[in-house]
């Protein structure tokens, strides 16, 4: 078998002059894992783009492993259909926002078989007003969500604070800001009408919580039904977030402050949502917040159609090959579908300044 890896910022898509340098750690991070973890399944071929304005790929020694040199977006757009083509199954990892996510699987599913979720549920989870309402409409515990517009926030006087601002398709913690005033929303709305150009925005109420990754692996089963899906919780970890208002992901705790009470019942909300929500395949990631005041109310924050960095802590958490796991669910492998995953006894963490070395 032969598998394409495409992550869209290390890999040459990225538009502008400059990679984003938060976006690239993560994403490199990501890719090197997954190429790894793919790496050590006998037999398997695996083919990834490089943007030629970084340094050498570090994985670079292994006859199993293509390393396709990207100089331009425009080349890469190239590359990027011809190894959805010329390979087996693709893992695409890219940005949600501008619908850069979603597009990129439309077309990689043209030529393949992708690992990961559908357009349509793609799309959902992206737009986070539409998941929102989704959400609210299944009876699964979201945050308030609205339509933020930034140049009307001088009249926005009865919005409650604090709040949080943020792209209605935001990847990560992209153009985030908490505003605790009035003189603050008008201050983030100033700055976010010159640097969020492009984007529309939503607003949330803050609250205060613990912030929690988790994530399950998805195998459609019996023609896509409900009743023939295999759902695969993660443990669900702690996650480090900045403190400045702007809740820059640090890294993460397994199992930090969750206590197993907690754990049963994220895993639970975890298991509703890739039921109601048709269309998720593979691994599939989930940002979610235990309220300081409402301990017993796991909240979803957002769903990640794609690999998240929170892959980085469960790899090291599990004693099999998770990547493998992932790519049995995608292809309906019956390999895996009688045994559970098995996980390494004991505390794991990751920090993001570390994610390059």
């Amino acid at each position: 078998m032969r598998v394409f890896v495409s992550e869209y910022i290390c890999g040459g898509a990225w538009p502008e002059a400059s990679l984003d340098s938060s976006l690239i750690v993560e994403g490199r991070a990501m890719l090197l894992a997954l190429v790894e973890d793919l790496l050590r399944i006998p037999d398997l071929e695996v083919v990834i783009t490089w943007d030629q304005r970084l340094s050498a790929f570090p994985l670079g020694n292994n006859s199993r492993l293509e390393i396709v040199p990207v100089i331009s977006p425009t080349t890469e757009a190239f590359d990027f259909k011809r190894w959805c083509i010329e390979c087996d199954v693709t893992f695409v990892i890219a940005p949600e926002f501008h619908d850069i996510l979603a597009s990129r699987i439309e077309t990689a599913s043209a030529e393949t078989h992708v690992a990961g979720c559908d357009v349509e549920s793609t799309r959902l989870c992206s737009d986070k007003l539409r998941l929102a309402g989704f959400l609210e409409s299944v009876e699964v515990s979201t945050i308030p969500t609205e339509r933020f517009e930034l140049s009307n926030a001088e009249g926005n006087r009865s919005v409650p604070f604090p709040s949080v601002i943020k792209p209605q398709d935001g990847a990560g913690s992209t153009l985030t800001c908490k505003a605790s005033s009035s003189n603050e929303l008008n201050r983030v709305s100033r700055w976010l009408l010159t640097s969020g150009e492009g984007f529309k925005f939503i607003r949330q109420p803050f609250i205060d919580g613990l912030a929690v990754s988790c994530a399950a692996i998805v195998t459609a089963r019996q023609g896509g039904r409900p009743d023939g899906l295999r759902i695969e919780v993660l443990p669900p970890c702690q996650q480090i977030v900045s403190a400045d208002g702007q809740f820059r992901y640090e890294g993460a705790d397994s199992p930090g402050q969750l206590d197993s009470t907690d754990c049963d019942r994220i895993q639970s909300i975890v298991r509703r949502c890739c039921t109601v929500i048709t269309g998720l395949s593979g691994y599939v990631g989930f940002d979610l917040l235990i309220p300081f005041d409402s301990r017993d109310t796991p909240t979803v924050v957002e769903i990640n159609p794609r690999l998240t960095t929170g892959y980085l802590l469960w790899r090291k958490m599990c004693s099999d090959n998770l990547a493998a796991r992932i790519l049995e669910s995608c292809v309906e492998s019956e390999a895996a579908v009688g045994r559970s995953i098995v996980w390494k006894p004991g505390p794991q963490k990751i920090r993001i300044n570390s994610l390059g070395d």
